[in-house]
């Protein structure tokens, strides 16, 4: 089962190692991002890759999970983005072991 800290843990790779590989594999090939504003309509994967590369966060860190289910999984993680640090509410949608849908809220700390 996907489980949120792998997922966050991916994800700090892809940002603070820029090794995008594991969460590339997480997320389904309909994937969307939903809640990402700089662009209409989300973005997909390859968006999602492009922003972890892209340098726009200059940190990422898994902090703790709310929920692990088949369905659903969510948690919190801190960033640096333009040198302000946020603390971010992460939920996702999953579909047979793989992200297909994500939101997030940020709130600077």
């Amino acid at each position: 089962m996907l489980t949120f800290e792998r997922y966050a843990r991916a994800s700090e790779k892809a940002v603070n190692e820029q090794d995008t590989d594991e969460l590339m594999s997480l997320l389904a090939e309909d994937f969307r991002w939903v809640s990402f504003t700089q662009k209409a309509g989300g973005v997909d994967a390859a968006g999602m890759r492009e922003f972890c590369l892209g340098g726009q966060v200059e940190g990422l860190k898994y902090i703790s999970t709310i929920h692990d289910s088949d369905e659903i999984i969510s948690g919190w993680s801190d960033i640096t983005r333009n040198g302000e640090a946020s603390k971010v509410l992460n939920i996702l949608k999953i579909r047979n072991g793989q992200v297909y849908e994500y939101h997030h809220l940020r709130s600077p700390k």
